[in-house]
Parts: structure tokens; C-alpha cells; sequence
């Protein structure tokens, strides 16, 4: 029982994370390391572990393009802990599918957010994201890794 509810955990906290990011600016470490935590929890609850052990190589992978990400200034360190978290959860058959998603959201959602600043941001805005010349990652991380987990 516990295992089939650890995707919802998964998903709630893809839900914060763009909430927050998206009001505040930031992801907090806390909440980046939640995945870490509900996967370890899985890994010890699952019936058969197989799958589970090639998630961590896709996890791998996706850290090794978030490092680059983040040493090229393409993304900050809460992104890369949270988009390596989420690939845990995301199966490898559906994978590839949850990348096109990520860049597809990405790009659809950056020119809605950067359309919505023009419209209704101000420097004076309590809303990071109406506040500054910034995109939210965190939003492509989740869409893509809430579709991977429970749409594709």
C-alpha cells in the first residue's frame, strides 16, 4: 500500500516545487531532497527492485546533463537536485518521452511567462516570477515528470 502511494508523494512535491519556485524564486533544499528520500523508501519496499536499479542509471544521466546545465549557467543547483530526483521516478521506457515533454514545456511555458510579465509583472509584485526577468525551470521539471509518471 505504501508503495503504490509513493508516486502521489512524488507528484505533490513536483506540485510545491513549482508553486514555490515560482513565488519565491528558489527551491528549497529541503524540499529538492524529498525525492532522494520517497525513492529510498521505495527501493526498500518494492517487491522487485529490477526496474528501480536502472531508474538510478537514468538518474545518473540526467545529473551528468543538470552538472553541465548548472557549470554552463543554464540552470540553478535546485533544478538539477529536483530534475535528477524526478528522473528517478520516471521510467526508463518512458524516458524519451518525458524529455521531448520537458523541452517542449519549456519553451511553450517561456514564452507564456515571459508574455504574462509583459502584461501583468512589476518590479513591485510579491510573485518572483512577475518581479524579475526570470523562467522557472522547476515548471518544465514537473509537467514532464508529472506526464512520465502518470500520462505516458
Amino acid at each position: 500500500m505504501i508503495v503504490e502511494m509513493i508516486p502521489l508523494a512524488m507528484a505533490a512535491v513536483l506540485v510545491v516545487a513549482m508553486l514555490l519556485e515560482i513565488r519565491t524564486g528558489r527551491i528549497p533544499n529541503w524540499l529538492t531532497l524529498m525525492p532522494f528520500a520517497l525513492f529510498a523508501v521505495l527501493l526498500i519496499l518494492a517487491e522487485d527492485r529490477t526496474p528501480l536499479y536502472w531508474q538510478i542509471g537514468l538518474a545518473a544521466g540526467v545529473l551528468v546533463f543538470g552538472l553541465v546545465m548548472f557549470a554552463i549557467g543554464g540552470s540553478g543547483a535546485g533544478a538539477v537536485k529536483l530534475m535528477t530526483g524526478t528522473a528517478l521516478f520516471v521510467p526508463l521506457s518512458k524516458a524519451g518521452y518525458a524529455a521531448i515533454i520537458f523541452f517542449l514545456v519549456f519553451f511553450v511555458s517561456s514564452f507564456v511567462f515571459v508574455q504574462l510579465r509583459k502584461a501583468v509583472g512589476s518590479e513591485d509584485s510579491s510573485w518572483y516570477l512577475m518581479a524579475n526577468a526570470v523562467l522557472p525551470l522547476s515548471f518544465s521539471i514537473g509537467m514532464a515528470g508529472l506526464a512520465g509518471m502518470f500520462l505516458l
